[in-house]
């Protein structure tokens, strides 16, 4: 079963494209297949660093992000790692939702997980937040606190949205490592 990774978090400069990049890296020293997607339309980290197993994505143009789910369908056995840029989450959402991309997962067998890459600020609580409330539970998620930006992260165990995230079954520091089902 493919299981597609969106890495995001919405703001600019958490470190998206580093986690995108770590994860492929993670992948390739295992030798375990996957494909890229890079959406970053300036930076594009995976479209640099790994050329050989990543393709550009326009966040903007539902064919171009078709491409993801036809490759979860048409390759079961890689992992999908799309490297969302900065800003893209209510494109995507719309997407998601007029192309009915979470039925056709439950329909076709792969899972969708959310990898939520944050500093410590109220920004990425809020992102979180507004994700959480839009999903729920039709997505599996990964909280990632980057801790070069920022090491309190008390703001997000204050607010709830990490009790939150984590019943809805969210992989969290606190919790056990992610799984690449």
């Amino acid at each position: 079963m493919a299981n597609i990774h969106f890495i995001g978090g919405e703001k600019g400069g958490v470190g998206k494209s580093l986690v995108s990049r770590l994860l492929a890296q993670y992948l390739i020293d295992r030798e375990l297949p996957f494909l890229g997607f890079d959406t970053d339309r300036s930076h594009g980290a995976l479209l640099r660093f790994y050329s050989g197993y990543a393709s550009p994505v326009l966040v903007d143009r539902y064919e171009a992000l078709d491409s993801i789910i036809e490759a979860a369908i048409e390759q079961p056995n890689r992992r999908l790692l799309v490297d969302l840029a900065a800003q893209t989450h209510d494109p995507l959402v719309k997407w998601m939702d007029e192309s009915g991309v979470l039925e056709m997962a439950g329909e076709s067998g792969f899972s969708i997980t959310y990898w939520h890459v944050m500093d410590s600020g109220r920004d990425s609580v809020d992102l979180l937040k507004k994700v959480l409330d839009r999903f729920g539970a039709r997505l599996s998620y990964v909280l990632v606190r980057n801790q070069m930006r920022g090491d309190d992260f008390s703001l997000l165990e204050r607010s709830g949205e990490q009790d939150r995230a984590e019943a809805l079954g969210a992989t969290t520091p606190r919790s056990r490592a992610p799984a690449w089902a």
